[in-house]
């Protein structure tokens, strides 16, 4: 095993971290806007109640194992994850959705803690890597490939759904990066949980154009059932290019509803004008054209009435006309 201050060592727990850290960071400006507009709308924040459940265990089963090439990362992101947390719970007025999350985050803690403190006061000392090694690693990996869950309905729906480039390119340099990590200290599970990412990077990146070729070949059939504003339906929470994606957002430039997908993607909402949806809601917008409609079918049967009104006007004349010249006719 190389030692902890060598190169090797120093450079892929460096890139690791760097990696990780810019993968935590992409959520500062949702949660920027949340803080602005002190609203939550729809956004989910459970897998961010998940994340700092698998960052603590990664921290317990470094100090536990004495690998501090770890520790840094998790705590950042332990904590981001917290602040994110604090921030939707602050910003939410749904007294409900706040208990909800909190209870969620207090037995998630209150599970971790316990199985740690069974393991550290319970198992035998020579097996606390093992026990710790398998749930963290676990755990990483259930993460890593929860997108994969969702490949059928984007098959079938014939979309890229949430899929991203960027970050599955990011998460598979941080797999890589952490995998060597793992490979240079001999620790299999920091080496298999990470590969793993880099897998499913790969197989994400794969299906993504995968569906762009099938798109190409077979493109989605859309009809007026299903489609508002030309993409995404009217009454539906989901978007339309990224159905797993929440309509989260509404684009000012475009009026119309967007997901946070929406934001990357050169094809749709990139660089608009978007609010939370809840704020800037196209209720507003929808009623308005609602109300228009009407007042153009008032208008319509009002100009019917008065076409009738001048039809028989006109049949009425006619007949008057017809009586008079009758009448002049019979007095010569």
């Amino acid at each position: 095993m190389a030692g902890p201050n060598s190169p090797e060592i120093l450079a892929t727990q460096i890139l690791g971290n760097v990696f990780i850290a810019c993968i935590v960071l992409s959520n500062v400006p949702y949660f920027y806007k949340i803080e602005k507009t002190r609203d939550v709308g729809q956004f989910n924040i459970y897998p961010f109640v998940f994340m700092i459940g698998q960052a603590m265990m990664w921290v317990v089963y470094s100090m536990i194992c004495d690998i501090e090439g770890i520790v840094p990362v998790n705590t950042f992101g332990m904590l981001f994850d917290l602040a994110f947390i604090l921030i939707f719970i602050s910003a939410c007025k749904d007294l409900a959705v706040k208990r909800k999350v909190m209870v969620s985050l207090m037995i998630e803690l209150i599970v971790l803690v316990s199985f740690v403190a069974i393991v550290v006061f319970q198992a035998p000392k020579d097996m606390h890597q093992k026990i710790l090694g398998w749930a963290t690693s676990i755990l990483l990996v259930a993460f890593f490939f929860s997108p994969v869950l969702n490949f059928y309905t984007m098959f079938k729906q014939r979309t890229t759904g949430s899929l991203s480039l960027p970050l599955s390119i990011t998460s598979i340099l941080a797999g890589v990066a952490f995998g060597l990590y793992g490979v240079f200290l001999k620790d299999n599970f920091i080496t298999i949980s990470n590969f793993s990412g880099c897998v499913s990077g790969i197989i994400q990146i794969g299906f993504y154009y995968l569906m762009k070729l099938v798109i190409r070949i077979s493109p989605p059939k859309i009809d007026s059932k299903n489609i508002y504003n030309d993409n995404i339906d009217k009454d539906s929470k989901f978007c339309y290019h990224h159905p797993s994606q929440e309509l989260l957002l509404f684009c000012e430039d475009c009026k119309e509803k967007a997901c946070y997908n929406c934001i990357v993607d050169k094809n749709n909402h990139r660089g608009h004008n978007l609010d939370l949806l809840k704020i800037n809601d196209n209720s507003e917008i929808e009623n308005n054209i609602e109300k228009e409609k009407e007042k153009e079918k008032k208008k319509e049967k009002e100009k019917e009435i008065e076409d009738k009104k001048e039809i028989e006007k006109k049949k009425s004349q006619e007949k008057n006309n017809k009586d008079f010249e009758l009448d002049v006719e019979s007095n010569f």
